[in-house]
């Protein structure tokens, strides 16, 4: 949907065009009005316009001014000049150089609408080409390290990707790693130097530690790093060829794995702990291969500082696992906070049936759930203002399990119970909300506009539109405009005012558009409907 600037300092002109099209109809979604040069800026400074529409001679800034002033500040507006035929020749050579086109008063509706469906397909042409495959490849490039950072993350967290998307992900990402084959990972901490550090530097830091490691491994080994939700730097490292047979790819990891400890402290000159695995196979075994690692830094490494450690998988791999579904993203407080509740008992369901594992199904396991899960539920309740006891009963939280469904459906049943709560208190602060509106347009009712009330509520004009729409049916300036002609009609009803001293009571700066406007609603002029009303009272 697109927005839409009139211009000129006639006002009835603007309002007039403001009315006499099917806007919506030609999909544009806001219609502003300026009835001066310096006014336009100013919305133009505050609302995303795609077209403006200029009275080509106004006082003070005229319609090429404006233009020059938005062609040096927004050069993707399309803009459209409004002239007299006195006007003619001075309009076709200014175009060359400012407008996109020009109308001829008075403007006709057809060639209106026609010149608005023109500029309104240029307009997505353009949108299209800037979003065409070149200008994708070059956004995709700049933001490739933080692309790739994530995709490992996402890995080693142990998101599960299909063969396909994981193909394909690695391959927009320029990635050479091939899944099937075996890969190690090197953990990096960076000590108390380093940590001492501001942001900024410690940044600069990591990225060095990055090149060095890249310098060091790229010979013989295919490398990818992230940095880890501990604060970890994370190096994936696969041969560029595959000799699983032979045990020298572990001795050249051990090599370089030493050389880039000492290289940080020798040219950084901080100390760095560092642990390698044993090979996994890529990507099945990545995740596993990097709780190693993790395990290994805080149970054997701990607070030392400056150790090289390789890591036995085997002796790290503990009989007692832990729940993978419970902490892998999305986690359950990620999809409260977005309100994705089909998705959270999904990760219910997940969660339970992982807990049914006969390795997994201990009683502290099953109280791990539950603790994690009062957690969420707490989290929810208080963010929506509300303690969980008062939405749920005080007895409900407080319930010990010995079996995984027991555990499910005692958490499927608050799930449910804060979703009903959570609904309500979406549609009684949109009641609210649209009561205030209501408010506010009836007692502001001779300068009320969208922007004013919206200012009122402290929401943006566009946000507010679709959330009014969405609970009453229809928009703000329909609603606007039924108060003012009702308001019109009990004044022409009930009070001796004139129809001007009534336009302007009702914040018309032209009576003749007040007239037009009420025709239209009541299928009759203002004194019309005086007159014939006066007629039946008698």
């Amino acid at each position: 949907m697109l927005q839409i600037l009139l211009v000129d300092d006639e006002p009835y002109v603007v309002d007039d065009l403001s009315v006499a099209l099917p806007w919506e109809d030609l999909q544009f979604e806001f219609v502003h009005k300026a009835y001066s040069g310096m006014q336009a800026l100013e919305i133009l400074e505050k609302h995303p316009i795609d077209i403006v529409i200029t009275d080509i001679s106004m006082p003070g800034m005229t319609g090429l001014e404006l233009i020059e002033q938005i062609r040096s500040r927004w050069k993707h507006l399309k803009c459209v000049l409004l002239t007299g035929y006195a006007e003619f020749d001075y309009a076709q050579k200014a175009i060359q150089h400012h407008a996109d086109d020009y109308l001829l008063k008075p403007i006709g509706n057809e060639p209106f609408i026609e010149l608005l469906i023109r500029l309104r397909e240029e307009i997505r042409l353009e949108w299209e080409k800037k979003s065409s495959y070149q200008r994708t490849v070059q956004t995709l490039n700049e933001h490739l390290p933080l692309l790739r950072d994530k995709l490992l993350n996402q890995l080693l967290q142990g998101r599960q990707f299909s063969n396909d998307q994981l193909s394909e992900q690695m391959q927009k990402y320029e990635l050479s790693f091939v899944a099937g084959k075996p890969a190690a990972l090197l953990a990096v901490r960076l000590e108390d130097y380093f940590q001492q550090q501001d942001g900024d530097s410690l940044l600069l830091f990591e990225y060095a530690i990055v090149n060095i490691a890249g310098e060091l491994f790229q010979e013989h080994f295919q490398i990818w790093s992230c940095k880890e939700i501990h604060d970890y730097l994370i190096f994936l490292l696969q041969p560029k060829s595959f000799d699983s047979s032979s045990p020298i790819w572990q001795e050249h990891l051990q090599q370089m794995a030493y050389l880039l400890q000492r290289n940080v402290n020798a040219y950084l000159k901080g100390a760095i702990s560092v642990v390698t695995t044993p090979w996994g196979v890529f990507p099945d075994e990545t995740r596993d291969r990097y709780q190693t690692a993790v395990s290994a830094i805080r149970r054997q490494i701990g607070r030392e500082t400056g150790l090289f450690l390789a890591a036995d998988a085997q002796s790290d791999a503990p009989d007692i696992q832990s729940l993978r579904s419970l902490h892998e993203p999305p986690t359950l407080l990620h999809l409260f906070e977005i309100n994705q509740w089909d998705a959270i008992e999904e990760k219910l369901g997940a969660i339970v049936d992982e807990l049914k594992e006969a390795k997994k199904h201990s009683l502290e396991h099953t109280e791990e759930v539950r603790h994690y899960l009062e957690a969420a539920f707490y989290f929810i309740a208080h963010k929506n203002n509300k303690l969980l006891g008062e939405i749920i009963g005080p007895d409900q939280s407080r319930r010990l399990f010995h079996t995984a469904d027991a555990l499910r459906e005692w958490a499927l049943d608050i799930v449910r119970r804060l979703r009903e709560y959570v609904d309500i208190e979406q549609k009684d602060s949109r009641s609210v909300l649209i009561r205030e509106v209501h408010d506010f347009a009836d007692r502001n009712i001779g300068y009320v506009s969208l922007q004013s009330i919206a200012d009122h509520v402290k929401l943006h004009p566009v946000y507010l539109s679709k959330i009014y729409k969405s609970d009453t049916g229809k928009s703000i300036s329909n609603y606007l405009l039924q108060l003012k002609m009702e308001k019109a009609t009990h004044l022409l009803l009930h009070t001796p005012l004139k129809i001007y001293e009534i336009s302007s009571m009702l914040g018309y700066s032209s009576a003749h558009y007040f007239i037009k406007l009420f025709k239209d609603y009541r299928q009759m002029t203002p004194q019309e409907y005086r007159d014939r009303s006066a007629g039946v009272r008698e």
